[in-house]
């Protein structure tokens, strides 16, 4: 995973916060050994899946064979870009002379895994980033904000929430969010519940110029890794990456409950009954996808709503 602090802040009954180090940034993207055939899939779900899984094998790949040799550096973020085919290693190291140590066997390792996978299109960017630590004003900015959007929600809501934070090493940015609803001391997980909590939150957040819409958001806690890790960032961006689909958002608990997709489209519109089907069969064909549907067999109820909460699909 790539490497990461986290900050978490609890509202409700306490508050406190930890930073650490750990790895993970963005969430994107690995392909298996033997399936270097869905790396072209028309279905955009399993694509940014499959992407996942190629950077999952990369950080895996260097972190064996060069990080746990020659030391980790203070902090790195692995990104994997389909759009411009390149993969980019920004790390924080201890020094200039802790940099160069280390960039020619991370770029090396790399560009293996790259050739194994059968992605030599792909270009490999190993940079340093020499601040001295990820907390930033903007950081501190960013974490005032989503305060204030919780403690107004919890008093027009009456409801507790508790909220944790991730950042990401190098530059401090929030890579992810958890949010917990809970009233009378019960965790709210009603879908379409925790749904409009969610679309009330990004509209706040968005009204006070924070835009926080391609943040990975957790809703539960304890989830199966493949699910949080996988599949709900497959879902939520490679739908996204639709344009014309115009998804705005997704809310997705666990795998128990049903998924649903938020539109910017309009019930009335006449396309709306189309682009809700056809986002519905890019799901169904994504959890038919051998690969996850042996982990994750279903069934799944899926919801498209439209800008003005009806049902599409």
């Amino acid at each position: 995973m790539k490497r990461i602090s986290m900050l978490f802040v609890l509202f409700s009954m306490l508050f406190f916060v930890v930073a650490c180090t750990s790895n993970k940034t963005n969430k994107e993207m690995e392909i298996s050994d033997n399936d270097a055939t869905t790396k072209g899939s028309t279905n955009n779900l399993i694509s940014y899946y499959e992407t996942i899984k190629l950077e999952n094998s990369i950080e895996s790949s260097f972190t064996k064979k060069v990080l746990k040799k020659k030391g980790h550096p203070d902090g790195y973020d692995l990104t994997l870009s389909r759009a411009k085919k390149e993969v980019i290693l920004v790390i924080r190291p201890y020094s200039k002379k802790n940099f160069n140590y280390l960039k020619d066997d991370l770029q090396s390792n790399i560009e293996e895994v790259l050739q194994s996978k059968k992605y030599t299109d792909y270009k490999v960017k190993v940079v340093a980033d020499w601040s001295k630590t990820n907390q930033t004003e903007q950081q501190e900015n960013e974490q005032k904000i989503i305060n204030e959007i919780v403690n107004k929600m919890k008093k027009t809501h009456k409801i507790n929430v508790s909220m944790g934070t991730q950042y990401s090493a190098t530059d401090g940015r929030i890579v992810q969010l958890d949010l917990m609803f809970y009233r009378n001391n019960k965790e709210i997980i009603d879908p379409n519940e925790v749904n409009n909590f969610h679309k009330e939150f990004l509209k706040l957040a968005k009204e006070k110029g924070f835009n926080v819409t391609d943040i990975h958001i957790r809703f539960k806690s304890n989830l199966k890794r493949d699910w949080e890790m996988k599949v709900m960032p497959s879902i939520n961006q490679g739908l996204k990456e639709i344009k014309d689909l115009k998804v705005t958002s997704t809310t997705i608990i666990d795998d128990k409950n049903p998924i649903i997709i938020n539109t910017a489209i309009n019930s009335t519109d006449k396309n709306a009954k189309e682009i809700g089907k056809r986002i519905k069969e890019l799901l169904n064909e994504f959890f038919q996808y051998k690969q996850i549907n042996k982990s994750f067999s279903g069934p799944y109820e899926f919801q498209v709503l439209s800008k003005d909460n009806k049902k599409i699909n």
